[in-house]
């Protein structure tokens, strides 16, 4: 029988894994659609599958390769997975042989392999899911060169809060330390938490660190390692997911996205706000959600239904929020695409809303005499009225 740690453990995995499952569908849907090859990489892949039998991100990955919802889209995905510890590498090549035909496994750390990595994928698409047990692989100079390759790029990192915040602490609490070695420690730290946040974040934290709260601190960490990352990069749009414990409701990291496009950022808020709902659901104790079918024991999709709760609030507040968009970007009488307004709208409210809820709010705002909708895909166009 599984332990409580474990079934706590999958429950946050499984949330983590329906965000990495259900974009990564839709990214190889709408990049593959031309025919050309997608990669999905796989920076800290882990052992395919857990010891209580949940699948880990690079099995999901790996059956979404072998058989795409779209068939039009066989063959077309190839996941390259990166471990670096010899017990775990064997076990994740054992869970990944049934898909050799479109899995390269690397034995490794993901600095070590990655320009292997770029050279094996060229300019090809590409989807990275950095997702370490620590700091190493988040670093801002990681992202500047994925950021930096020819070819569609996307990242989804593993950001470690925790994790920053006691290496400024240590840094901080040791540069005057009468040890030269604790110096010289401190000195490291103190440039690596340069490569994890910005200046100014780290500054609040150790301000805060006895007056402010864990949750301020979180914000201004995330907030600044998004900023820069911005900032150094060719990296235009971010978001960050908290992952949480539903047992505890306890925070354990942060997701964050990383991408260039419009697109990719309103479908991913998307997905975060349906994961949301699930875990909302989790946290309210429904433990139907893991009530033993093959396919919850593994990985559950995201409930529609979920979705689809407390809709009238979200869409009544998107409503709102639309004029002071519109006026913001000076849209009166002038014509954008859909992805454009979505993620206007995303910019407001993140992962907190759902795509239909979007275009519901819209619909509304189209009734009222704000707007035209030519239809509801993303390249599609919006008239807006002269005076809102």
């Amino acid at each position: 029988m599984a332990s409580s740690f474990h079934k706590e453990r999958k429950a946050w995995f499984q949330i983590k894994h329906q965000i990495v499952g259900t974009y990564l569908s839709l990214f190889l849907g709408k990049l593959g659609k031309f025919g050309d090859r997608v990669y999905y990489v796989d920076g800290f892949a882990g052992q395919g599958r857990l010891e209580d039998g949940t699948e880990g991100s690079a099995l999901i990955a790996a059956k979404l390769a072998a058989e795409p919802p779209q068939k039009s889209r066989q063959g077309l995905l190839h996941c390259i997975n990166v471990e670096a510890d010899s017990e775990t590498f064997e076990n994740l090549t054992k869970a990944t042989a049934p898909y050799n035909h479109c899995v390269t496994n690397l034995q490794g750390t993901f600095q070590d392999k990655l320009p292997e990595i770029l050279k094996l994928i060229g300019s090809q698409t590409a989807f990275f899911f950095i997702d370490p047990f620590g700091t190493q692989g988040a670093e801002i100079s990681t992202l500047k060169t994925l950021g930096n390759r020819q070819g569609k790029t996307e990242a989804l990192v593993r950001y470690d809060d925790t994790r920053v915040k006691r290496l400024i602490m240590w840094s901080a609490n040791n540069l005057d330390n009468l040890e030269e070695k604790h110096r010289k420690v401190a000195v490291g730290l103190s440039a690596r938490v340069k490569q994890l946040t910005d200046e100014e974040a780290a500054e609040q934290v150790l301000r805060e660190s006895l007056l402010g709260s864990d949750s301020e601190m979180r914000d201004r960490l995330i907030e600044g390692y998004e900023a820069e990352v911005k900032r150094q990069t060719s990296f235009t749009f971010g978001l960050n997911y908290p992952i949480r414990n539903p047992a505890t409701g306890g925070h354990r990291y942060y997701l964050v996205h990383f991408c260039k496009f419009a697109d990719g950022y309103t479908h991913m808020a998307n997905f975060m706000a349906k994961a949301e709902r699930t875990y909302q659901k989790l946290l309210s104790g429904d433990a139907g959600l893991f009530g033993g079918t093959p396919k919850q024991q593994t990985f559950f999709q995201i409930d529609e239904q979920l979705a689809k709760q407390a809709e009238a609030e979200k869409v009544s507040d998107i409503t709102m929020e639309v004029p002071a968009i519109i006026l913001h970007k000076r849209w009166e009488n002038k014509s954008v695409q859909l992805r454009d307004l979505l993620g206007e709208i995303v910019n407001s409210f993140k992962w907190r809303t759902t795509r239909h809820e979007w275009i519901k709010a819209l619909r509304q705002c189209e009734a009222n005499g704000w707007l035209s909708l030519s239809g509801t895909e993303d390249g599609d166009m919006v008239h807006f009225a002269e005076k809102i």
